[in-house]
């Protein structure tokens, strides 16, 4: 089931670009002996989708806007706690989505009898996403910063298939338990953040995965940030994320890349 993480985590709205890219108490450095945290919530990323399926010679593109996603989206909640103390940083984002969609298979008639072979289907999909990001960072430097951690990535989809009617030679009445699955990346990245003036920032950064469950896990991050009063935080930016996996079916090899891109905002509380 690993080729389902690529869809699993284009889904996700705030599919983890980097973990340290956007955290910023103020342009003033924290005590050394104090901690500072700062909370972010609530935080919006709407992203698109584009990817392929590649399949030895033949290839599958895919583009799903950023609408349809909102059109099916059951529930979601995205939280962010950031945790600094001196030079070392700490960082715990949660992200949890339930997506339920509908859709209805096209029927088919006998060619000669005109008689219902099959009466089509609903579908009903039930997906459970979410990624969990645990890292720990260092400040080498003023403003530049490079982390280490773990990305957690869940998956639960069913399918509940009906049919339309009570007729034909193929009628399916079942629930299908497509990807019930954990999945763990090991990352590593940067982030590099600067104060123009006391309340204008800018901060970029990316990561990449050396070692897990996906062959592939990279994203990138730049954002705006402004600071107005000693607590609140406004984040502006763009995401990119791009998860990957290559697979071997019945002498096949499949490769399977999405990419999700688009922008962010997101209120911070400094403290």
């Amino acid at each position: 089931m690993r080729k389902l993480i690529a869809i699993t985590c284009m889904l996700l709205s705030s599919s983890m670009a980097n973990a340290e890219d956007v955290y910023e108490i103020g342009p003033d450095s924290p005590k050394e002996d104090e901690w500072n945290y700062l909370i972010a919530f609530p935080m919006v990323w709407a992203p698109d989708i584009s990817g392929a399926i590649s399949a030895d010679t033949e290839r599958v593109d895919i583009d799903v806007p950023f609408k349809n996603i909102i059109d099916n989206l059951n529930f979601g909640v995205i939280g962010e706690l950031y945790a600094q103390k001196g030079n070392w940083l700490y960082s715990l984002r949660v992200n949890y989505l339930r997506i339920k969609s509908d859709s209805q298979t096209v029927g088919l008639k006998g060619p000669i009898t005109g008689g219902i072979i099959s009466p089509g289907h609903n579908i009903e999909t039930d997906m459970h996403l979410a990624v969990n990001d645990f890292l720990a960072g260092y400040e080498v430097s003023p403003g530049l910063r490079l982390f280490t951690g773990v990305r957690h990535v869940f998956s639960k989809i069913d399918l509940n298939v009906t049919p339309l009617k009570d007729d034909g030679f193929i009628n399916i009445n079942a629930e299908v338990p497509v990807a019930d699955e954990h999945l763990f990346d090991w990352l590593v990245g940067a982030t590099y953040r600067h104060w123009f003036t006391e309340s204008w920032g800018m901060s970029v950064g990316a990561d990449t995965m050396i070692y897990g469950d996906n062959d592939r896990d990279f994203g990138f991050n730049a954002t705006a940030l402004y600071r107005f009063g000693h607590l609140h935080n406004v984040w502006v930016g763009y995401r990119y994320l791009q998860i990957g996996n290559d697979s071997h079916l019945d002498g096949v090899k499949y490769e399977i890349d999405f990419i999700e891109k688009g922008p962010q905002i997101g209120w911070a509380f400094s403290f």
